[in-house]
């Protein structure tokens, strides 16, 4: 999914694929917790701004809007994706959500001001870039928090590489997603590179911790907060 030459029907079943993981494997849900205490925090007439980088087709984005709704709470959820046919597709998906705007454009080189929201996220997205590559992009998230970057992604092991492998054949899952499934999870994390790519940039006050099933949450402060 790396390649910007997907086709449209590729993209779109990889990523329905991708959103059937988050959905009942724990991505959505991960992020949600980690959200709804800002969102419970937030005073009645604020609105709690979010940024969602390698958001695919924005189902963590959407995932989060109806958190909001339930906590009777008001959100604004801007979510970038680089290809535009995955944004097309995420704007497709998202437009009974008026909470979410989807943007084209680069993680890495995002034009956008230092502390403009207070919470950034990314979900099984972090895993596509080598150790100074991620360096590089939490130090960049970091500078637009306010407040945190919450991260979700992989943990490396050979359970969850050999469940996905087979699970996605099995269940006869799109081809783009049954190659990729099991690549992310060698690309995936242990505890310690998480550690080691805040410490480097600039974060070494930042959190992992592991979540159901083979997952990591990485908590990181904004620039500001630290």
């Amino acid at each position: 999914m790396d390649r910007r030459d997907n086709s449209r029907a590729d993209l779109e079943g990889a990523l329905a694929d991708i959103g059937t993981v988050n959905r009942y494997l724990g991505g959505s849900r991960i992020v949600v917790a980690s959200v709804l205490p800002y969102l419970r925090e937030t005073p009645p007439g604020g609105t709690l701004s979010v940024l969602d980088v390698g958001t695919g087709s924005a189902d963590v984005p959407r995932a989060l809007v109806v958190a909001a709704r339930g906590a009777d709470r008001a959100i604004r959820v801007v979510a970038v994706d680089r290809d535009p046919e995955t944004s097309a597709l995420a704007r497709r998906e998202s437009a009974a959500y008026p909470e979410i705007e989807v943007r084209t454009g680069d993680a890495l080189t995002l034009d956008l001001p230092a502390a403009s929201f207070d919470l950034v996220t990314a979900s099984l997205f972090l895993h596509h870039f080598p150790h100074e590559s991620a360096v590089a992009l939490i130090r960049e998230l970091r500078r637009i928090a306010r407040r945190v970057v919450i991260v979700n992604d992989l943990r490396r092991h050979a359970i969850p590489w050999a469940f996905i492998a087979l699970a996605a054949r099995v269940t006869r899952r799109h081809p783009m997603f049954v190659h990729d499934a099991p690549l992310s999870v060698l690309r995936g994390f242990t505890e310690e590179e998480l550690r080691s790519i805040a410490a480097d940039a600039g974060a070494p006050g930042a959190t992992v911790a592991r979540r159901w099933p083979f997952r990591l949450l990485f908590t990181v402060p904004a620039e500001g907060a630290s």
